[in-house]
């Protein structure tokens, strides 16, 4: 499409010439319509792809607010309170403990002051950790088997007390929608958003025949004059085979609407 209103792609390009940017794909809409799309750059370095209108990206942990907008649906319906203990839904993390104080050799444990609330799990306030001990990859447990984990990790700090980002927290915010849906989360986020959103081609999991439009990740070379690929090393391979489970929207892979 032709730069006719707004000069993103002339924004873009001196980031794309001077090796710190791969390349992009940007959309620019009112409430009526798309007014620009623009694609620039490439979605493969190496091979020189360029990069399209229908590229694919992963869009990691932008679906963290997603899942949030999802709960946030059960809450309007009466379903959830925010300010609600967690294990008011998810019976698993009655009785978790908090480190209280911890040193090379040991770590002591006890009772946190509150249990976890549903509006702390939204706002990385929990105390729970990143991920737990047990979680190599991020995609190889359901939501319920990576829950379960959860409940049993000890809560890094007292609950509301500090920010702590946590994908854990996440996970489980996307497992409570599961059990006060009946459905799985996937399935909710795929019926109650994608769909009447257009999206399309927005998914936990990617096709042999997408895979070839999903753009390259890069990183800054350690020497900061160009772009490495970087490998997806939290998934399970291949991205597009079997045992691939949602986990915190990190698998989610965004197409043009």
């Amino acid at each position: 499409m032709p730069e006719t209103q707004f000069p993103v792609v002339a924004a873009l390009r001196p980031l794309i010439d001077r090796g710190e940017l791969a390349g992009a794909v940007t959309l620019i809409a009112d409430r009526e319509k798309i007014l620009q799309i623009d694609a620039v750059g490439y979605a493969d370095l190496v091979s020189k792809t360029p990069m399209r209108e229908d590229t694919l990206f992963w869009i990691a942990s932008t679906t963290k607010p997603m899942t949030a907008i999802a709960l946030m649906m059960l809450v309007d319906e009466g379903k959830v309170r925010v300010e609600a203990p967690v294990e008011e839904y998810l019976a698993d993390y009655a009785g978790q403990q908090v480190i209280v104080e911890q040193t090379e050799d040991r770590v002591v444990l006890g009772r946190p002051s509150h249990p976890i609330t549903v509006h702390e799990i939204l706002s990385h306030t929990s105390g729970l950790p990143f991920m737990s001990r047990v979680e190599k990859v991020i995609d190889a447990r359901s939501l319920r088997e990576s829950s379960v984990t959860y409940a049993l990790s000890p809560l890094l700090f007292e609950p509301g007390t500090r920010y702590q980002y946590s994908n854990a927290g996440t996970n489980t915010v996307g497992r409570i929608v599961e059990v006060i849906s009946g459905q799985s989360y996937e399935t909710f986020m795929q019926e109650r958003l994608f769909d009447p959103l257009g999206m399309t081609e927005t998914s936990f999991y990617i096709t042999a025949e997408q895979l070839p439009r999903l753009a390259k990740v890069y990183r800054p070379s350690e020497d900061k004059t160009k772009l490495v690929e970087t490998p997806l090393g939290q998934f399970t391979y291949p991205l597009d085979g079997p045992g691939h489970y949602p986990c915190r929207g990190r698998r989610v892979v965004l197409g043009r609407p």
